[in-house]
């Protein structure tokens, strides 16, 4: 078999992988040639022009390197022989049926034999022992060669009728003749003049090809003239990491890791990728990062290889493996946490945040009472509601990292707190009025059913509120009108109380007076006639008198009901000639003391 290539020589793009992406494509799918008998046209457009004219030389006859005559079929033979090598020669006739000899047409493809009966002895004359016939050949040949191009190369590939090669396409003939053997084999590229030996395409292109192809034998006969098509393809695919939806490289564990790649001739058979010093894998349909990664951010290399082992340079991309999940806070105006229990009131403003540590938030869905599973947009309240109720929340990043769901459980205070005023010290009432002394204190005390008392404030009225801290007492003597009120935990406000206070801070005033005017003066101290009489009172502007009480000289104190009580005329309290001093001590309603004494004598 005579065979001859035509090398599409290119040079591969490698990568430093420990394989190149030849190496690496070849380990995925052994790719066999395909021979002529199973290429299809190529449907990219080829030029029309008409092959170049195949000249045939007329038929022949060839005697090979074994003396083996071959005579085209087609020729006429005309028969002679002569009686010396070199001498004159003399048509050999048949006398029976001259017009088969004249000329004489071979009828046996393959050999066939002029003969005579025996072989005779050149030196005896005699017949050769043992008897033999005498053949002679002559090969009659009337079928064209055949004749096949061989496409080796390590891939092809073939895709809509399409036959592409790659950068190692060589291709030879396969050549085969019955009888005389193939004289020679032509070929033409793209319709261009019939060559034969071999050719050398170095840095040829990616382009479609036209391969037309004819042979013929010893004798001259021709094989009628094929055509195959066929695309070279020695360009590499292009690849380009698609962004995720927020136009980053923050990838999730479940966002699709996706590639755009462009690749105009045989197609993409793969595309290859690893993450820092792991190994390169195979891009897959849905591929997502590998779950085995942790959080953080990789150089991811990629590169991709078509079907017929083109592969494109190693790109590498730094990207962001985002494998934690949002945190979701949720806060609330007019709020108070005890425990795991949150109270709120019916108009505290609930709202929700979440933070996310890299490809940030997406949204926060949320359900309470009335609301399931909405998208948290702006605050919301709990109105018109009271009592036991919770918020079950959680957040989702652009990545698709999904917060574990939380509870949190809620009450809801609408009542409001009540606060009731104390006396500590002495006080009286009269008709809605309070009357205190300086050392009354006024406590006040707080109850809230559910969220608590936050703090307590009073104020005098048209003043401003201030906190209530302990105990404590008025300053300003007369009418002090107190108004006060709590505030609970989650700021419902008690309307505000008020009470008349009056502060007396002044005891009785003592009156009295003698029946009789004083007569005279004794060192200092009056003289007043026998029979006379004295009488005590008091008075009192603010919370009243309560008590009046003397005492004579060191006698037992006497508390004083009438004026008749202390009557000297009728008691005879009073001796003629004696000094006498009367401790009077009187209080108010308020406890209040007022105390006064009052020293005299009686005539003697």
């Amino acid at each position: 078999m005579k065979t001859f290539k035509l090398v599409f020589s290119t040079v591969l793009i490698g990568v430093s992988l420990g394989l190149n992406a030849q190496e690496v494509a070849m380990t995925d799918s052994k790719v066999k040639p395909l021979k002529s008998n199973s290429l299809k046209p190529a449907n990219k457009s080829l030029k029309k022009d008409v092959l170049p004219q195949v000249i045939k030389e007329s038929e022949t006859v060839y005697t090979d390197e074994n003396s083996k005559t071959y005579v085209n079929k087609n020729l006429p033979i005309y028969l002679k022989f002569s009686t010396t090598p070199d001498g004159e020669t003399h048509d050999l006739k048949s006398l029976s049926h001259p017009e088969d000899t004249e000329p004489l047409y071979l009828d046996t493809e393959g050999p066939n034999y002029i003969r005579t009966k025996w072989a005779i002895d050149p030196e005896t004359k005699e017949y050769t022992y043992p008897l033999r016939e005498i053949q002679m050949e002559l090969y009659a040949d009337s079928k064209a060669p055949v004749v096949r191009p061989i496409f080796n190369s390590s891939a092809s590939f073939r895709k809509d009728n399409v036959v592409y090669y790659g950068h190692d396409l060589a291709i030879e003939f396969a050549e085969w003749d019955e009888q005389s053997g193939v004289k020679n084999s032509f070929w033409s590229l793209n319709n261009s003049e019939w060559e034969t030996g071999g050719v050398n395409f170095a840095n040829a292109n990616t382009d479609e090809y036209s391969f037309s192809y004819y042979a013929v034998d010893n004798v001259n006969n021709y094989t009628e003239t094929e055509s195959v098509s066929f695309v070279f393809d020695k360009t590499a695919p292009q690849t380009k990491l698609m962004q995720t939806e927020d136009g980053t490289f923050v990838f999730g564990p479940m966002t699709p890791v996706q590639f755009e790649v462009i690749e105009e001739h045989s197609g993409v058979k793969a595309t290859y990728f690893r993450l820092s010093d792991d190994d390169y894998r195979k891009v897959k349909t849905g591929q997502v990062m590998p779950s085995t990664l942790e959080d953080g951010e990789y150089e991811l290399s990629y590169y991709s290889v078509d079907n017929v082992v083109n592969g494109e340079e190693l790109i590498v991309e730094n990207v962001y493996l985002d494998k934690i999940a949002p945190e979701t806070s949720l806060e609330a105006t007019s709020s108070f946490a005890d425990g795991n229990r949150l109270y709120v009131s019916p108009s505290s403003e609930i709202s929700l945040s979440a933070t996310d540590n890299k490809a940030g938030v997406k949204e926060i869905i949320f359900t309470t009472r009335g609301i399931s599973n909405k998208v948290f947009q702006e605050s919301f309240s709990l109105e018109n509601y009271h009592g036991k109720t919770s918020v079950s929340y959680n957040a989702s990043d652009v990545v698709g990292n999904n917060e574990a769901r939380k509870y949190q459980e809620i009450f809801v205070d609408s009542l409001r707190p009540a606060t009731k005023i104390e006396f500590i010290g002495d006080y009286f009432e009269v008709a809605n009025r309070f009357y205190i002394n300086e050392s009354t204190e006024l406590k006040l005390s707080a109850t809230d059913l559910n969220s608590g008392i936050a703090y307590t404030e009073y104020a005098a009225i048209g003043s401003d509120f201030k906190n209530y801290g302990n105990p404590f007492r008025l300053t300003n003597e007369g009418y002090n009108g107190i108004m006060y009120r709590s505030i609970d935990n989650v700021e419902n406000t008690e309307y505000s109380k008020s009470i008349d206070l009056y502060l007396d801070k002044k005891g009785p005033e003592i009156v009295f007076n003698f029946s009789n005017q004083p007569i005279g003066d004794e060192d200092g101290v009056k003289v007043y006639p026998m029979g006379t009489r004295l009488f005590l009172g008091a008075t009192d502007d603010q919370s009243g008198t309560n008590s009046i009480a003397y005492q004579v000289n060191d006698q037992k104190e006497v508390f004083y009901s009438s004026p008749k009580t202390i009557d000297i005329s009728e008691k005879k309290a009073f001796k003629k000639g004696q000094v006498f001093e009367v401790k009077i001590t009187t209080t108010d309603l308020v406890e209040n003391v007022t105390t006064e004494s009052i020293k005299f004598k009686i005539e003697g």
